[in-house]
């Protein structure tokens, strides 16, 4: 586990600017892409309410220009949300457009340049590594492979506990994981872990010990927060990662896809204990995704890919040797806008 200092935290989170320079020498791709993220995130809170002081200046160029002004400095699902309110549609016709791009032609008939729009939300769907349903369903399979590292390490140490779901209806707030009495974990007496699939930067162990650990302690006792991909050395109550001895880090850490014909892909599944997804019925989990790249079935089709990162490694495969000839291709450039490293195999 990486625990850095501020000034030095300060400076990685300068360099990065987009998932293409996930590259910072020394640090995991896992640990970059999530100070990114957070740093995105930060931006999009600052800039999100000056967007929407200027609607009316957004439909207006979009009326004369059909393009997003570039004073919209937002990520892309964003900056698309607040054209379509701009454009006047609902919350409700947003987030259905959202679910499902074609339905913005009957949206938004009669407003300006619909095809366009379209367009934009086809683009934001499939590049938004932090707002888009991709990325959502990215985020929790991150969270969730991180609960499984804790949970396979627990029942190794015959540690009884109980999970949040477990805990559902006997307390107000609930930690990931609870113990009914302490148990010692790397040298600590502690009731309860919190995994965080993020970066303990100064500001999110902020937020989180203010709506979460502290009240935490305050129900419980004493507990500790996983980061799984680092900390700055001033955060405190944190368990180091180094203590779980699982090769579902390596996932996380480096967030590696490959990809592979049927036969490669079997054979590296083997060596690297991953899940092979096929996206032509060739292997026993199989991902239907159809031939339009622009439609739901593909969409969700990802979605459904990323889902099983959730488990760890993943191979995507299918029959065609050349993946540049395979529908790969395509998954493989949505995996990437969505902080992936692919590997065509």
């Amino acid at each position: 586990m990486i625990c850095i200092d501020t000034d030095e935290f300060w400076k990685i989170r300068k360099k990065l600017s987009s998932v293409r320079n996930l590259n910072v020498p020394g640090y995991s791709r896992g640990m970059l892409f999530t100070i990114l993220s957070q740093k995105r995130v930060d931006s999009v809170k600052r800039y999100y309410p000056r967007v929407v002081e200027r609607l009316d200046s957004l439909q207006e160029v979009w009326r004369r220009e059909a393009r997003l002004p570039r004073w919209m400095r937002l990520t892309p699902v964003m900056r698309v949300r607040l054209l379509m309110k701009a454009l006047g549609l609902s919350k409700a016709e947003i987030n259905r457009t959202l679910n499902d791009p074609e339905r913005a032609l009957s949206e938004i008939d009669g407003k300006y340049h619909p095809e366009k729009v379209v367009e934009e939300v086809w683009k934001a769907l499939y590049t938004d590594y932090i707002y888009s349903p991709l990325a959502a369903r990215h985020q929790r399979a991150r969270g969730v492979l991180g609960e499984e590292i804790i949970r396979e390490w627990l029942s190794s140490k015959d540690i009884e506990f109980a999970t949040e779901r477990d805990l559902r209806g006997r307390f107000s707030k609930t930690p990931d994981f609870f113990f009914e009495e302490p148990v010692r974990v790397n040298g600590f007496h502690i009731r309860w872990i919190e995994s965080k699939a993020l970066f303990g930067d100064p500001r999110t162990h902020w937020v989180y010990s203010k709506k979460q650990f502290n009240v935490y302690r305050e129900m419980f006792g004493e507990g500790m927060v996983v980061y799984w991909f680092g900390c700055v050395k001033d955060v405190t109550g944190v368990l180091t990662t180094d203590i779980f001895n699982s090769t579902l880090k390596n996932a996380l850490n480096d967030m590696i896809v490959y990809s592979a014909q049927t036969g490669k892909a079997e054979e590296l599944a083997e060596k690297l204990n991953a899940t092979v997804v096929s996206v032509d019925g060739s292997c026993e989990i199989d991902v239907e995704l159809g031939d339009d790249v622009k439609s739901v079935e593909f969409l969700e089709g990802v979605g459904r890919i990323i889902d099983h990162y959730s488990r760890g490694r993943i191979i995507v495969a299918d029959e065609e040797r050349d993946w540049r000839k395979s529908i790969r291709k395509h998954v493989g450039w949505v995996l990437r806008n969505m902080g992936f490293a692919v590997v065509h195999v």
